[in-house]
């Protein structure tokens, strides 16, 4: 007589079910023979759960994709096992990119996935598009939690540990403060506000006789270049504590991206490392700039230049570069080369403010006489 074959339901009951695994590969580790719980699609369309062996290192799509993963991977997720448990979700969110833009090109990979079946009718998942992106969307507030809680850890370590607020630009206690954490060193520095506004201002706006050379800000308790995070914080307690400059304001624009944002810039700081030098006088260079502005100026009107008219310009601007006189011819050049820069012709306007200019002259004589710089 012949032996009738056992229904689904006896297999389930009677025996396990057991297959062999699959070879060793290259792309991943030897198969271990885990018994996990899986569902049985019967003819009568019921569930029976019942002890099943499969290889979870191997995910086929239906759009002919293949992936491959190790044991390990799925272990370190902060969703848990009892919330999530099918081995394939765990494996493909433990293999997300760190680019914003290449998770979203993995994960739309699964957008046409939905259940799947070995060649024995079992179920290898359902809905894995669903599961997948659910898991996606938990995964990352949990890790956003974490990250928020253990950054308040370690700031309440750090702050334990902190000594006297002191400002080590102006040496005094800050009147607003600025709280700047180093996760590297476990420390924390305290600036003032307007200090650090002012300190990055001059390393963004830095120059080198009169030629743009912007600077990374630095951390004037380290001389450390101030990181990108750090600079986030900075920009935000500035903006609250309403001392932002406009070097941070621009710089927050393009990213904190220094090359790109000197790109666009351009034009506007190096006009302003012309008017720092012209102001300051700090250089030789911008001295020769400013005294042959004026020498030029001066002969355009008929007026003889003279060597004592050029060494009261010269002793004027050593002994005291914020002349009144000095000023006037400063905002003058400055005018001339910003025109020069954007080409444009300003040279009835230029001519006009120096003739006014030239008139008071005799006063500068008189001022440098009185202060003792010259003698006549």
């Amino acid at each position: 007589m012949e032996e009738q074959p056992l229904t689904f339901r006896a297999l389930a009951e009677n025996s396990m079910i057991l297959l062999q695994p699959s070879e060793p590969s290259g792309y991943h580790y030897e198969n271990q023979i885990v018994p996990s719980p899986k569902r049985h699609k019967p003819n009568s369309g019921k569930g029976i759960p019942y002890e099943y062996e499969h290889d979870y290192n191997l995910l086929i799509l239906q759009s002919g994709r293949v992936f491959r993963f190790f044991d390990t991977d799925g272990i370190n997720l902060l969703v848990p096992i009892w919330l999530q448990p099918n081995q394939y979700v765990r494996k493909i969110i433990s293999k997300l990119p760190r680019s914003i833009r290449k998770r979203m090109q993995y994960l739309e990979k699964f957008m046409e996935e939905e259940d799947a079946y070995d060649d024995d009718d079992n179920e290898l998942y359902y809905h894995l598009r669903d599961q997948v992106y659910d898991t996606y969307i938990l995964e990352m507030r949990l890790r956003e939690r974490m990250r928020a809680f253990v950054h308040r850890w370690r700031r309440l370590r750090i702050d334990r540990r902190s000594d006297e607020n002191i400002d080590p630009i102006t040496q005094c206690p800050p009147e607003k403060e600025v709280e700047v954490y180093d996760w590297d060193t476990k420390k924390k520095f305290v600036f003032d506000a307007k200090s650090l506004a002012t300190h990055i201002e001059t390393q963004l706006l830095h120059h080198d006789s009169g030629f743009a050379d912007p600077r990374w800000p630095r951390n004037p308790w380290t001389n450390i270049d101030f990181s990108y995070n750090q600079l986030l914080s900075i920009y935000f307690q500035l903006k609250h504590h309403r001392e932002l400059r406009w070097g941070l304001t621009t710089l927050y624009e393009y990213q904190f991206d220094k090359p790109l944002w000197h790109r666009y810039h351009l034009s506007a700081i190096t006009m302003k490392a012309v008017k720092n030098s012209l102001t300051t006088l700090d250089s030789i260079y911008s001295k020769e700039l400013l005294e042959d502005f004026i020498l030029i100026q001066l002969s355009h009107m008929n007026v003889e230049i003279t060597e004592s008219m050029t060494q009261d310009i010269r002793i004027t601007m050593q002994r005291e570069p914020r002349h009144w006189y000095l000023e006037l011819w400063k905002e003058v050049a400055m005018t001339q080369h910003e025109a020069t820069h954007f080409r444009v012709d300003c040279s009835k306007l230029i001519r006009e403010q120096s003739q006014k200019i030239a008139v008071k002259h005799h006063l500068f004589i008189k001022d440098l006489i009185q202060k003792g710089y010259i003698t006549r």
